[in-house]
C-alpha cells in the first residue's frame, strides 16, 4: 500500500461512515465514532503491509485497577495476536486501549473498514460496561463474550 492509497481508503471509509469531514482519518489519523476515539496509522516506509488501529476503551478506574488490569492481561492470553488484537494501558492518559493490526490493507474497501471501525466502537462501549467494571462477578469468558457480541468484530 502507498500513502496515497491509504489516504484514499481513509477518505472512502469516512464517506461510508457519513463522517462530517471525509479527510479527517487520512489527515489526522483520528476519528471520534459513536463516542469512541479511534486512531488509524500507516507507515509507508517501515510497515507498508499493514495498518495499525487503536481504540480507546476508556479511563482505567481508580478503584479495582488491579482487577481490571488482570482482566486485560488474561484476555490478551486468551485472544491476543496480531489477528485478534491486544489490550494495553496508555500510561500517559491512564486509558485502556485496544490495538489491532490490519494485514494486507490493500484488500480492504472503505465500506469494509467502516463496518469494522463501527464494530470496534460498539465493542469499546460494551467493554466499558463489562470488562472495565471490577465489581462484575461473571467469569472472564462470559465478560469477554458479552463485550464481543457485535458481528462487525468478527470481520477483522
Amino acid at each position: 500500500m502507498t500513502l496515497n492509497e491509504f489516504q484514499q481508503l481513509c477518505r472512502d471509509t469516512c464517506v461510508s461512515l457519513n463522517y462530517p469531514d471525509s479527510d479527517a482519518l487520512g489527515s489526522s489519523n483520528h476519528i471520534h465514532l459513536d463516542g469512541v476515539d479511534i486512531g488509524l496509522f500507516f507507515d509507508d516506509l517501515e510497515m507498508n503491509d499493514r495498518l495499525v488501529c487503536y481504540v480507546d476503551i476508556g479511563t482505567l478506574p481508580e478503584h479495582d485497577r488491579e482487577e481490571v488490569l488482570a482482566r486485560m492481561l488474561a484476555i490478551n492470553l486468551l485472544t491476543g495476536t496480531k489477528v485478534s488484537g491486544v489490550y494495553g494501558l496508555d500510561m500517559q492518559r491512564n486509558c485502556i486501549v485496544f490495538m489491532q493490526h490490519f494485514l494486507y490493507p490493500e484488500m480492504l474497501s472503505g465500506q469494509e473498514l467502516a463496518e469494522i471501525l463501527t464494530g470496534y466502537a460498539q465493542h469499546a462501549k460494551a467493554a466499558r460496561q463489562t470488562l472495565m467494571n471490577g465489581t462484575r462477578t461473571e467469569s472472564l469468558s462470559e465478560l469477554l463474550e458479552s463485550s464481543l457480541k457485535s458481528d462487525a468484530i468478527a470481520l477483522a
